[in-house]
């Protein structure tokens, strides 16, 4: 019986992303919070890794204004970097402007547990 090659879809998605989306940036709170003496709270220490997407807007058949609102998106990122809920993605809108959006939910696509792609959904 022959093995399916996931590594090699990997790097194909990946492929398709560098040449199709934009690069992009995943922020991540995943460190010990740090204390801002100008306002007295503390904040979660940020870490930025580089990642490529490509951000659609969804079809309108599937906002049905409770899991997902006017203005959510769909981003597909690549395999390289792991997406969780939580995270915030700083990517080029369709203007070229930068714009930073919350990842509320994220679907990765990983057969026999390679990531191939993830897909997640951004607000704000």
């Amino acid at each position: 019986m022959t093995t399916f090659n996931y590594p090699s879809t990997a790097a194909t998605a990946t492929r398709l992303l560098k040449r199709f989306g934009a690069p992009a940036e995943l922020i991540r709170a995943d460190g010990p919070p740090v204390y801002n003496p100008e306002t007295g709270t503390t904040e979660p220490a940020e870490t930025t890794v580089q990642t490529t997407a490509a951000v659609f807007d969804f079809d309108q058949k599937y906002i049905d204004g409770t899991l997902v609102l006017q203005g959510d998106k769909q981003a597909f990122c690549a395999p390289g970097q792991r997406v969780e809920q939580g995270n915030k993605l700083n990517y080029k809108d369709d203007t070229g402007s930068m714009r930073v959006a919350q990842v509320v939910a994220v679907k990765p696509i990983a057969p026999a547990g390679t990531p191939v792609l993830y897909v997640a959904q951004i607000r704000g």
